[in-house]
């Protein structure tokens, strides 16, 4: 087991413990991948954003980044297939020169298993939970291959797989995929210091709400919808929790969360 690291190991004079960290976010497009960049470079770290959308990533990098071509650097990549993971790690290798936290936040929605194609339900599973494992496991290889550094894993899961809801069977089977790989490979990375967290937001007001923006905004107004910064801030809490505090699962929902 490698040495363990204290409040002591941290940049002296900077008091804040994402100072320097290397940050890859999947979805960092989306509205909670937004969010947390933006707190992650407030916080000092260095942050790589991939998606698939290259003209929405430019626009995040502008907005969060501040025109600082050093805190913050996009990827375009569907991380369903093998080459679009491929070129986010030449990425975070090239740029970042390694990685200390992973934020996954990656996915997109479904709808009923009888109202979808074959090869629409095996896009979701890939994209929400086979992406999760390959971006996972190449950010563990990293993590592993540099000594006396902590790391950290945080997945973004969601609270429909305890609802179980009608019309979202192929989503919850990525989302219950996610939770159960949260949950044990947790215990596999203690002996090598790096930690894991599974967030399980509800409904959250984001692009992937079948409503206009308009309606989203009333909806969050009415707590049916959580803001995408609330979820950003839950992430922010497990990321800055000192060394030896392992933010296991941290479950998030809108007031009036819908339960059918």
């Amino acid at each position: 087991m490698p040495a363990r690291a204290t409040a002591a190991d941290r940049p002296v004079g900077t008091g804040n413990p994402l100072q320097g960290k290397r940050v890859l976010i999947t979805g960092g497009a989306g509205g909670v991948g937004r969010a947390v960049a933006a707190r992650m470079i407030a916080g000092g770290a260095r942050v790589l954003i991939a998606d698939r959308g290259e003209l929405d990533l430019r626009r995040v990098a502008e907005e969060v980044g501040g025109g600082d071509s050093d805190a913050i650097d996009t990827v375009t990549a569907d991380l369903s297939s093998g080459p679009g993971l491929g070129r986010v790690f030449e990425r975070v290798d090239a740029w970042l020169g390694g990685i200390d936290i992973l934020v996954a936040c990656a996915g997109v929605g479904s709808g009923p298993l009888m109202e979808m194609s074959e090869p629409d339900w095996r896009y979701v599973i890939e994209s929400n939970l086979a992406s999760y494992v390959a971006c996972t496991q190449a950010a563990i290889e990293r993590m592993r291959s540099e000594n006396n550094r902590e790391g950290m894993v945080i997945l973004i899961g969601s609270i429909s797989v305890h609802i179980k809801a009608v019309g979202e069977s192929v989503y919850n089977a990525s989302k219950g995929g996610v939770a159960s790989f949260a949950e044990t490979l947790r215990k596999e990375l203690i002996p090598h210091s790096i930690r894991l967290t599974l967030i399980e937001p509800g409904a959250i007001g984001s692009a992937m709400q079948p409503f206009s923006p308009e309606e989203r905004a009333r909806l969050v107004e009415q707590y049916e919808l959580l803001p995408p910064e609330e979820v950003a801030d839950a992430i922010l809490f497990a990321a800055t929790r000192g060394p030896g505090v392992d933010v296991v699962t941290l479950r998030i929902e809108p007031l009036v969360q819908k339960i059918v």
